[in-house]
């Protein structure tokens, strides 16, 4: 179980299979103790926990529905999930204000996107109103710069006077994304343009200087920095625009921080090609937000 956390994903595959069939050989000389103790020691690899609890949930489904009452701060992300859904399936038969307090603290817990969203739409329609977007901690306050040349894919590469610091093309645009993902769109704040670019920067607050995690998704080629230094970059155009896209790892100092963000739009004609737009988030490696940013006027 160890050895899954430093396998390949081949070599994972293959400790897989062997310990599926190792598990059913022994039976009843691995006991239930052993692998509840395996599932709940979270010094442990979180993905070889996840599988000693579904090999206890094999052999023993009430004992291992009894450890999921624990399981709300979980590191390995399918058991905390299961413990949320947990939580919520039990309140439901304790009616309305049971589960008024259940979907408080599911919302606290729930670290993946969908969880998070359906938790959320119960809330809302109970008369909780909840703000996804800041749930989630997508950054929403923006500047965004003029358009920049892209014709023929030039620009990603090419270093434009915003990426060292200089003044951008025409004035810069504060703007706020209302998007319940916190999507910046590019085309209402720039311009409706193909072959171009443009740089959004944004300052965000971090509670404590050390690593997080850059969620960034955009159906357009993006570039990230963090205080200076280049985190990611991603020359695809068009093939998806998912919650978490790209994920890169950037040293954060506390307080102010700033993020900034080159999108790219190519020149493709088709109506799907017409989006030019990001959002991005600061998590931890759970998923976790992380960053904060001021209200106007603080």
């Amino acid at each position: 179980l160890v050895a899954l956390e430093s396998a390949t994903p081949t070599g994972s595959n293959w400790l897989r299979s062997g310990l599926d069939r190792a598990v059913e050989r022994l039976g009843t000389e691995l006991s239930s103790d052993e692998l509840a103790a395996w599932a709940t020691d979270q010094t442990l690899p979180p993905r070889a926990r996840s599988l000693a609890f579904g090999w206890l949930k094999n052999r023993d489904p009430a004992r291992a529905d009894r450890l999921l009452a624990g399981m709300l701060d979980e590191t390995a992300l399918d058991l905390r999930r299961a413990a949320v859904a947990k939580l919520l399936a039990d309140a439901a038969e304790g009616g309305e204000a049971a589960e008024q307090a259940a979907h408080r603290q599911a919302l606290v817990a729930a670290r993946d996107v969908d969880q998070v969203e359906a938790i959320a739409t119960w809330l809302s329609e109970h008369g909780e109103p909840t703000d996804v977007a800041e749930v989630l901690g997508f950054v929403r306050r923006w500047r965004v710069s003029g358009e920049y040349d892209n014709v023929g894919g030039k620009g990603f590469a090419r270093a434009y006077p915003p990426e060292e610091g200089g003044a951008a093309a025409g004035d810069w645009k504060e703007i706020v994304s209302t998007d319940r993902h916190g999507e910046v769109d590019l085309n209402a704040a720039v311009a409706t343009k193909k072959g171009v670019l443009a740089y959004a920067e944004a300052v965000v607050e971090m509670p404590a200087a050390g690593p997080a995690e850059i969620r960034i998704g955009s159906p357009c080629a993006v570039v990230v920095w963090v205080n200076g230094q280049r985190v990611m970059g991603h020359e695809i155009y068009h093939a998806s625009e998912a919650i978490d896209q790209y994920i890169g790892t950037a040293e954060f100092r506390e307080g102010a921080n700033t993020v900034l963000v080159k999108c790219c739009q190519n020149e493709q004609t088709e109506s799907w090609a017409g989006e030019w737009k990001f959002q991005l988030r600061i998590t931890d490696p759970l998923g976790r937000p992380l960053a904060r940013q001021p209200e106007e006027g603080e």
